[in-house]
C-alpha cells in the first residue's frame, strides 16, 4: 500500500481536548465474509435441554448489516452534525489479513478513506485494533485459548501502525476482554460458544492481556510509536443480588463471581499490580502470573460503562425497584458511571467513556438516560478526575451479536427490511444539544461544569435554610427543581444534580438496597472535593444570554467555546 498521498488530512492535537464522539464496530456495521462471528453468526449454537437453536436472534443474518463499509461518507457526516468531535471505530482484522500473511489492500485502502474523511469534518480517528473478531484462520487454530497465537495478532497490530499511525492518535489493542470470555466461554452465545468453561475462560483473559502488552510495545518501538496513545478498554458492570435474606444466598453468590470474573476485579486487580490471579470455585487459584516490569503499561484507560447487573433470585436478570429497565435486561443505573471513574482514577492514566448507551425500541427512555449519565461524567470533570472524553454506542442501529437486529442502541433508527434508514429519533436531540454545547477544551468544561455545581449547591442550601420542616426534621415543602431535572436526592452521587433537562423530569428515584450512603452520604464529600480542586481557578460564572446546554447551565457554548 503506497503511503498517503501529500495534502492528506492530518490528525488533530489531543492533549486538553475533550472529546464528543460516537463509537461502532465495523463488523456490526459492516459484517464481513469470512471471521470467527461471521462463521458464528450463520451456525446454530447447542442450548442445554433444547438443543440446537440459531445462534444469533432474528430471521435476518448479519450480511452487511447497516452498510457502513459502503456509506461510510453519510455516517461520518451524520456524526458530524450531531457535534461530534471525535469517531470510534475497528480495524477488522479478518478484511484486512483474510487469510494468515495474505493481506487484502482494497480493504487497507477503503480504511484509508473513511479516516480521511473523519479528519476533513473534523473528528478524531479512535481506533480500536481487536473488537471481539477475528479471522477464521485464527479462531482454527485455537484463538485467544492459546498463547502461541499472540504474535500473529502482534503483527497485525504493527501493519495497522505501520499504514495508519500518521493519521491516528489514539488507539486502543483490545475491547472488552472480560466481556468476550463471559459471552465466549461462560453463557456460550458468542464464539467459541462454549457453556461454563471456566478453565478456557481464564486462559482467554490471560492471552489478551499479554496480547495488549506485546502489541503496546510493538507499536512504541515502531517509527513515530512514541507519539501514539495506545490504551485498553474494559466493560465495568458489577453484579449484585435483587435483595437480601436466605431467598438471595445463591444469587449472592453468583453476582460474587460474576463481578471477579467479568465486572471489574481482575482486570482492576492487574492493571494496578500486574498480577493476573484467575480463581474458580472450589478450586481456588487456577492460574496466576505476574509481569517482572510491573503495573502493564497503558497511555489512557477506556471505560464501557452501561449499568449495574442484578440478579434475581431465580439467577435471571431484574432491576431494583423504581428502576428504568432498559430492552437489553438492565436498568438505567447512572450513579455507577461516577463510582466507576473514581475506580479507575487510581490506575493514574486519563480516562475516556469509549461506550455508553441504551437498547431502546421504544425510544422513551433514551433521553434520560443521556441527560442522567452526562451528568454524572461531568460531576467526575468537575471533581478534577483526568476524564477526556465520551463516545456513545452506538451511531446507527445495527447487528447486536447475539442478539441481532432487535436490540436498538442507535442515534439513528434504521431495519433491516428497508423500512427505516438513518432517520434520527428524538430521544438522540439530548446528545446532539450536548455535544453542540459543551466546550472542546478540558480545562473550560471544569471550569464551566464546577461554577455550575456551586451555582446548584447554593440554590439548594437556600432553599432548605427556607423551607418549613416537620415533625422530626423531615421537609414538608415541595422539591423545585434548579435546573430543569430532578429534584430530591435523585441520582444523589456528587452532590446536586446539573440540570437534566425536561427528558429526566420526575425519574430519579434513589437507588436501591445498599445505595443509601451513597444517596445519602456522597453530597457533602464530593462538594468538599470540588472546593478544595477549584479554590484556585473559581470563575465568575458564565453570562446568561442563549439557549446554552442544560447540563451546563446558560450559553456555557458561548462563554467556554473552543478557540
Amino acid at each position: 500500500m503506497p503511503p498517503p498521498t501529500d495534502g492528506a488530512p492530518k490528525p488533530p492535537p489531543l492533549p486538553d481536548i475533550f472529546l464528543k464522539g460516537v463509537g461502532l464496530s465495523v463488523w456490526q456495521a459492516s459484517g464481513d465474509k469470512g471471521s470467527n462471528w461471521t462463521d458464528f453468526a450463520h451456525g446454530r449454537w447447542p442450548v442445554p435441554w433444547l438443543g440446537p437453536v440459531p445462534s444469533c436472534r432474528g430471521r435476518y443474518g448479519i450480511d452487511t448489516a447497516n452498510g457502513f463499509w459502503d456509506r461510510y461518507e453519510e455516517d461520518i457526516r451524520l456524526a458530524a452534525q450531531l457535534g461530534c468531535t471525535s469517531f470510534r471505530f475497528s480495524f477488522e482484522w479478518a478484511r484486512i489479513e483474510p487469510e494468515r500473511g495474505v493481506c487484502d489492500m482494497e480493504a487497507v485502502r477503503r480504511y484509508h478513506q473513511m479516516i480521511d474523511c473523519m479528519l476533513s469534518h473534523g473528528l478524531v480517528p479512535s481506533a480500536t485494533l481487536w473488537h471481539f473478531v477475528h479471522p477464521t484462520w485464527f479462531e482454527k487454530a485455537g484463538g485467544w485459548t492459546k498463547e502461541e497465537n499472540i504474535p500473529a495478532f502482534v503483527k497485525f497490530s504493527e501493519l495497522c501502525f505501520k499504514w495508519f499511525g500518521s493519521k491516528i492518535t489514539l488507539w486502543a489493542t483490545i475491547n472488552e476482554p472480560t466481556c468476550a470470555l463471559f459471552l465466549g466461554h461462560i453463557i456460550g452465545i458468542a464464539p467459541p460458544g462454549r457453556f461454563m468453561d471456566l478453565v478456557g475462560a481464564g486462559r482467554m483473559l490471560s492471552s489478551l492481556l499479554k496480547a495488549h502488552v506485546a502489541a503496546y510495545k510493538a507499536i512504541k518501538a515502531m517509527p513515530g510509536g512514541q507519539a501514539a496513545q495506545v490504551g485498553l478498554v474494559n466493560h465495568h458492570i458489577r453484579f449484585e443480588p435483587q435483595g437480601t435474606g436466605l431467598v438471595f444466598t445463591f444469587a449472592k453468590v453468583v453476582a460474587d463471581w460474576l463481578t471477579y470474573w467479568v465486572g471489574a476485579n481482575v482486570m482492576e486487580h492487574w492493571m494496578l499490580t500486574g498480577e493476573f490471579v484467575w480463581k474458580l470455585p472450589v478450586m481456588g487459584v487456577w492460574q496466576q502470573w505476574k509481569d517482572p516490569n510491573g503495573r502493564p503499561p497503558c497511555d489512557w484507560w477506556g471505560i464501557n460503562y452501561y449499568s449495574r447487573g442484578v440478579v434475581s433470585w431465580a439467577l435471571t436478570p431484574t432491576h431494583r425497584q423504581q428502576e428504568v429497565m432498559t430492552d437489553m435486561y438492565y436498568p438505567v443505573y447512572p450513579e455507577g458511571m461516577y463510582r466507576v471513574i473514581q475506580r479507575c482514577s487510581e490506575f493514574g492514566i486519563p480516562m475516556y467513556i469509549t461506550e455508553t448507551g441504551i437498547a431502546d425500541a421504544r425510544d422513551d427512555r433514551r433521553a434520560h438516560m443521556i441527560d442522567a449519565y452526562m451528568q454524572q461524567v461531568l460531576h467526575a470533570v468537575a471533581d478534577g478526575y483526568d476524564v477526556r472524553g465520551v463516545y456513545y454506542w452506538t451511531l446507527v442501529d445495527g447487528f447486536e451479536w447475539a442478539t441481532g437486529y432487535s436490540m436498538k442502541f442507535g442515534l439513528y433508527a434504521w431495519e433491516p427490511d428497508g423500512s427505516v434508514d438513518r432517520k434520527l429519533k428524538e430521544g438522540s436531540t439530548s446528545l446532539r444539544r450536548l455535544y453542540r454545547t459543551l466546550p472542546d477544551r478540558l480545562d473550560q468544561l471544569r471550569v464551566a461544569a464546577r461554577w455550575r455545581l456551586g451555582e446548584q449547591e447554593r440554590l439548594r442550601a437556600g432553599r432548605e435554610a427556607a423551607e418549613p420542616r416537620g415533625d422530626g426534621g423531615e421537609e414538608t415543602g415541595a422539591k423545585v427543581d434548579d435546573g430543569g431535572g430532578a429534584g430530591g436526592k435523585a441520582n444523589g452521587i456528587g452532590g446536586p444534580q446539573i440540570g437534566m433537562g425536561q427528558a429526566n423530569g420526575g425519574e430519579g428515584a434513589e437507588g436501591g438496597e445498599g445505595d443509601e450512603e451513597h444517596a445519602n452520604g456522597d453530597g457533602a464529600a464530593h462538594a468538599e472535593v470540588r472546593k478544595k480542586k477549584a479554590a484556585a481557578e473559581q470563575p465568575a460564572g458564565p453570562q446568561a444570554h442563549g439557549d446554552g446546554s442544560p447540563l451546563l447551565g446558560p450559553a456555557v457554548g458561548q462563554q467556554c467555546g473552543s478557540g
